[in-house]
């Protein structure tokens, strides 16, 4: 007879983890280029050109004209001048005068306590003493000064002014018109522009577009899965461990007794949960790989022994 015993089976499944490495990524940007051509060109000068006009010019002579000149004549008038002297007056000045006060003033010696040692400053008595309490404003004489002073008057003829009279200077010769002439002359110029030639430059005809690599972005790439078996769980089945010899009446009691002993070997198998696959593995101490099928098929021929 068959033993089972309840086996706690690990299930194992196939996980695929996809794997990513950091992969800088050019940022592209777009930017407007200005496009060049050369061209001709035509270039001017300015050229100054005189400009011309008539005028009258006067016609000049000469003639002899008088001169007169301004001669300053002197008038004369008498006035009374008064006449001056000099006498000694006294002079006074302010002067501050100290004002003095006496006040009683204390005589400070100093005492040595013969029992302690000690050196004190005590007021011994009092001495009278002159001291300047402030001061006041006196008016004092300082001396004599010069003063001058009017003793009388007395006549003086001076000049009073002077008046302007015409003197005969000479003669001088003048320059004066005596009429005009028609002259052409340059009134100016004026600014014309004159022709120089050809000149090439390269000017702008436009712009284009001009894509360009304005930096760079981290970004996930994705590099492969990676494949590895992890255990999901377990479960709990029965499996035959080995058989039991048992003795069993096959037939009722006749003129013989058969004993049949039926030993059937056990082996261990890995069980998949799944379908089988190539990278499945048998689990230690076992070499074949079932699935859940082909585990009851076995089990139930071994029953039926």
């Amino acid at each position: 007879m068959p033993c089972y015993e309840t086996v706690a089976c690990p299930i194992f499944e196939t996980t695929c983890t996809p794997q990513y490495r950091d992969v800088e990524v050019a940022v592209y940007a777009n930017r407007e280029v200005p496009c060049f051509a050369e061209q001709c060109k035509e270039t001017y000068r300015d050229v100054e050109v005189p400009t011309y006009s008539t005028r009258d010019v006067p016609v000049f002579t000469t003639r002899n004209v008088p001169e007169y000149r301004d001669v300053e004549v002197a008038c004369y008038a008498t006035r009374d001048v008064p006449v001056y002297d000099t006498r000694k007056v006294p002079t006074y000045e302010q002067v501050e005068v100290a004002d003095y006060c006496t006040r009683e003033v204390p005589v400070i010696q100093d005492v040595c306590d013969p029992r302690t040692g000690i050196t004190s400053r005590v007021a011994c008595g009092t001495r009278s003493e002159t001291y300047q309490s402030g001061s006041h404003m006196e008016r004092r004489r300082s001396g004599c000064a010069d003063e001058t002073y009017q003793c009388g008057w007395r006549c003086e003829t001076y000049q009073s002014g002077t008046r302007t009279e015409q003197e005969f200077a000479g003669w001088r010769a003048e320059t004066v018109a005596c009429g005009t002439r028609s002259e052409c002359y340059q009134s100016g110029t004026e600014t014309r522009q004159e022709f120089a030639g050809y000149t090439t430059e390269t000017v702008q005809v436009g712009t284009r577009t001009e894509s360009y690599q304005s930096g760079t972005t981290t970004e996930k790439q994705f590099c492969g899965n990676k494949s590895e078996v992890v255990q999901t769980g377990v479960r709990n089945e029965e499996r035959c461990t080995g058989y039991r010899t048992e003795t069993q009446v096959v037939r009722a009691a006749t003129s013989r007794t058969i004993d049949e002993i039926v030993a059937i070997p056990a082996r261990r198998v890995t069980v998949a949960i799944g379908e089988k696959s190539a990278v499945l593995a048998p689990l230690p101490g076992t070499t074949v790989i079932l699935t859940q099928d082909e585990y009851r098929r076995e089990v139930a021929a071994a029953s039926a022994r």
